[in-house]
């Protein structure tokens, strides 16, 4: 028996509200599929070239159904935003683009200081490089 099946209607229909509202519908195919063999409740698969010819899809959403039923209205949501938010089409270069997270911290962290306040550190520690690098670059160029 395949791991793979057809998601249940309201799941197809949550993911595909979400990724109109993201615009992405207008630029790529995207199919949702049920997996409920992932060890994650979603996964996202950019399409090889070969796939996009026999389907015409750009990208394929997996969700282990087992685990996404089980969460909240609310958190179904959440979860369906946060798979593609990490997507967005580049109209410029005319190509599906991937950022990965940008948020990567330890759960303690954040109950001992907000969000923004640990927004603020990376912040402060990313302008910190910058001037070093620019810096560095300067003094390579005087010393020529």
């Amino acid at each position: 028996m395949s791991k793979l099946n057809h998601p249940h209607e309201d799941i197809k229909e949550l993911f595909e509200s979400v990724l109109e509202t993201s615009l992405l519908t207008n630029y790529i195919n995207v199919t949702i599929i049920g997996n409920d063999k992932l060890k994650k409740v979603t996964d996202v698969k950019k399409c090889t070239e070969a796939e996009k010819f026999k389907t015409g899809d750009d990208l394929n959403i997996y969700v282990n159904e087992l685990i996404f039923e089980q969460l909240t209205a609310e958190q179904q949501l959440m979860v369906a935003r946060e798979t593609i938010a990490g997507y967005h089409y580049d109209t410029e270069k005319d190509k599906l683009v991937y950022t990965a997270p940008d948020v990567v911290t330890y759960s303690g962290m954040l109950s001992v200081y907000s969000f923004e306040q640990w927004v603020v550190l990376k912040e402060s520690i990313k302008t910190i490089y910058t001037a070093k690098t620019i810096q560095e670059d300067e003094s390579k160029v005087i010393a020529g």
